[in-house]
């Protein structure tokens, strides 16, 4: 019992010992606190989160009919494309590109027709300024889109011009109709004479259809085999056709002088009833929207999780963790340091106190210091900017807990194998950096090569930004990385009890 109270006196000496140092400096504790809350809520102000706009000159034949469709659609095809000019100059635009008072020259290609006539596709030549890579694949991004729209208005407008068809060929459908309809009463009265005329003028009117009808089945031939079939059947239309022609074939001899003409009346009106059915599915194409044809899908993406954060309420939580795990890292980093150079470490050599003591201290001292800094940074974040929290507070505390665990583990590691502050420093950079780039703060962890990611893995941050994520956003809890966060803290704490245990005793 006697020597259990010695271990917490000697521990507690050095816990209340690392507490009464940092509370000497109490700017040093507002700038830690404040500092980073301030950067995060300046970001949130100021961050746009929406695509760059493109100031853009079109480089086009003057007097062309492709310079007055651009100049058409230009100024409707997105907020992202700002319309400048439509010349003939491209060096000049060129210039302006290079002053760069515009963002980006357009060529249209000359001769497009002709050149589609050919069955090769007219390009659209984009000349940019960029050198950062991301802009420069989002400008290849940004004229994809774009033709794309372009080339969904050229089909709208070739799809209307089948629908107009449509509506010519209806007004054809319709004398047909007539014909048969007479030439059935005719029929029907035994007025063979005016029944042949009658079949004359259904047949020139069939001829007519015929040919018109050819690209409204064009288009839809097009829908169908991309859609599958549906209610409006290009074969049901040549089918209905084909029937009409042979019915109507069928009447070209009339017999004269009969006593009755049941079966050819029967006949004529089985071919009006087909001309009716004809007429309604050729209505049934021209109601659907040429934009509909051209663009039969569209994407709606539906969110399974609980929120669907802001930009900065995402990265919220992964700006906390590198905040502590830089704090925790850069004060374990200096404390064995400093002590070495006051001269310290030959009293622990010669005192009763051992090194799983001394560590013992130090590590509750700024676990301490590390969750009230993460409590008033935590608080500003979800209070002041809105940063949902869904999770348990009790598992949120977990999870910074194993946070400082490790990285103050690594703290005390760099703290025991260097030898001034400013090395100490030095790596505890190189740590922050490395957490940046590898940690999935700046990228996705998915987007690294697999013989990179051991670096990833290797930083607490790693661990702790799929934890803080999870927690606040999901309300869930991945026991796995936080599993190896503790095994990370707990075998960076043995190797700093190995070194603190040699150093000791070579003092």
């Amino acid at each position: 019992m006697r020597s259990l109270i010695r271990l917490l006196i000697r521990t507690s000496a050095f816990f209340s010992k690392e507490i009464y140092e940092i509370l000497r400096q109490p700017r040093l504790i507002m700038t830690l606190v404040l500092g980073p809350f301030l950067i995060l809520l300046l970001f949130g102000i100021g961050y746009r989160n929406e695509a760059r706009a493109l100031r853009t000159v079109f480089v086009v034949e003057p007097g062309s009919a492709l310079e007055q469709k651009i100049k058409e659609y230009a100024s409707s095809l997105g907020p992202q494309l700002i319309y400048v000019d439509a010349t003939s100059d491209q060096e000049e635009a060129l210039r302006q590109l290079r002053r760069q008072s515009i963002d980006l020259v357009a060529v249209a290609p000359p001769d497009a027709y002709e050149t589609i006539r050919n069955s090769q596709q007219a390009v659209f030549t984009l000349y940019h300024n960029e050198v950062d890579p991301l802009q420069a694949d989002y400008i290849q991004y940004f004229g994809k889109i774009y033709i794309d729209e372009v080339n969904r208005r050229v089909l709208r407008s070739i799809t209307d011009e089948g629908q107009n068809e449509a509506m010519t060929t209806r007004e054809d459908l319709a004398a047909a109709r007539t014909s048969a309809s007479e030439m059935r009463a005719a029929l029907e009265r035994g007025d063979d004479t005016a029944a042949r005329e009658h079949q004359r003028q259904l047949e020139q009117s069939l001829d007519s259809l015929e040919l018109a009808v050819g690209t409204s089945i064009a288009v839809l031939d097009g829908v169908q085999q991309t859609l599958g079939d549906g209610e409006i059947d290009s074969e049901g239309l040549r089918s209905n056709l084909s029937r009409v022609r042979e019915g109507t074939t069928s009447l070209q001899e009339i017999e004269a002088g009969k006593n009755n003409y049941n079966s050819e009346a029967q006949r004529a009106g089985q071919v009006e009833q087909n001309l009716a059915t004809l007429d309604e599915q050729l209505g049934e194409f021209q109601q659907i929207e040429s934009s509909v044809l051209v663009s039969p899908f569209r994407s709606e993406s539906q969110g399974i999780a609980s929120v669907q954060p802001e930009l900065t309420h995402y990265f919220a939580p992964a700006v906390i963790v590198l905040l502590l795990q830089h704090l925790a890292i850069t004060f374990a980093a200096l404390s064995i340091v400093r002590e070495v150079q006051l001269g310290a470490m030959e009293l622990f050599r010669v005192s009763p106190i051992t090194a799983g003591e001394t560590l013992g201290g130090k590590y509750l001292s700024y676990i301490l210091f590390g969750g009230v800094i993460a409590t008033i940074l935590t608080g500003l974040v979800v209070l002041a900017l809105g940063v949902p929290m869904l999770g348990r507070w009790e598992l949120y505390a977990l999870a910074i807990f194993a946070l400082l665990f490790a990285a103050l583990g690594i703290g005390f590691v760099i703290s025991l194998i260097v030898d001034t502050d400013s090395q100490a420093v030095q790596y505890a950079m190189l740590v922050l950096l490395s957490s940046v780039f590898f940690s999935g703060f700046f990228l996705r962890l998915d987007t690294l090569q697999p013989y990179v990611l051991p670096v990833a893995w290797a930083l607490p941050a790693t661990y702790a930004i799929v934890l803080l994520q999870d927690i606040m956003l999901r309300g869930t809890l991945n026991p796995v990385p936080l599993t190896g966060l503790l095994a990370f803290g707990v075998g960076l704490y043995m190797v700093a009890w190995f070194l603190l245990r040699r150093r000791m005793a070579r003092e």
